[in-house]
């Protein structure tokens, strides 16, 4: 046993990737490189999203010093930069796609960056990334109607379908948010059910503990381009402690 870190799934939530420049929501090529590598040789276990379903599905157990890699909006920079290095790394990841935006902008941003296309989505799919969802147009689920969450998890879902895209039974919240309410948060849970969402990761910043207790709730650590090494080992070991 480890002695000075939770023990429980950690799932990393990044964005953006930069050759040269990290910010709240990018981190660089060498920042990415330096922290998987350290993951790897601290004997972290690198999970997929697809073996974690499988795993609550079946009961088993899930070891507590789990890594999910999870990358939220299919940044372009994700297929130029991103998946070379986890490939050379042998680190598989999760890419929450907003499927309305498929091959064209984060409008959402305040500085709209490139999102991968269909045929860069089927790329990495076939190496090493999975696909999973980020609502359709990219919308904060705190304040849909139960109508709208429906229709939103249906078309991501039919929207993936149609482009031949294999993809996860799963969903980051946009933003981290959803329904605060309880006839809300029934109501995303009924639309999950329907689609057969199977879990949906939110902010928190937390390490979750297991065995996991809300399939619908589950935290992941953010990791900026503006921190240093030594905030990043310290969200792995503890998660939010400060």
């Amino acid at each position: 046993m480890r002695w000075f870190e939770r023990r429980g799934l950690r799932v990393l939530m990044y964005h953006k990737v930069s050759q040269n420049t990290g910010d709240a929501l990018t981190v660089t090529v060498a920042q990415l490189k330096k922290q998987l590598e350290w993951l790897k040789a601290e004997g972290f276990e690198f999970l997929t999203c697809a073996a974690l379903l499988a795993m609550q599905e079946a009961g088993a157990a899930i070891s507590p010093r789990a890594v999910l890699v999870t990358f939220d909006d299919a940044y372009l920079d994700n297929f130029e930069l991103a998946q070379p290095l986890l490939r050379q790394l042998s680190v598989p990841a999760t890419i929450f796609v907003p499927t309305d935006y498929i091959g064209k902008t984060s409008a959402w941003d305040q500085n709209a960056a490139p999102l991968m296309n269909a045929d860069q989505l089927r790329t990495v799919a076939t190496q090493g990334f999975e696909l999973a969802l980020h609502s359709h147009r990219h919308v904060n689920y705190g304040g849909l109607t139960a109508e709208a969450l429906t229709q939103d998890v249906r078309t991501c879902c039919a929207t993936l379908r149609n482009l031949g895209l294999p993809y996860v039974s799963a969903l980051s919240y946009p933003y981290g948010k959803r329904p605060k309410t309880a006839a809300g948060q029934s109501a995303l849970r009924e639309a999950f059910y329907a689609a057969g969402i199977k879990a949906a990761f939110r902010i928190g910043n937390r390490v979750n503990p297991l065995p996991l207790r809300d399939r619908f709730d589950i935290n992941r650590l953010g990791v900026r381009g503006d921190e240093c090494f030594a905030v990043f080992q310290r969200k792995i070991k503890w998660g939010r402690w400060f």
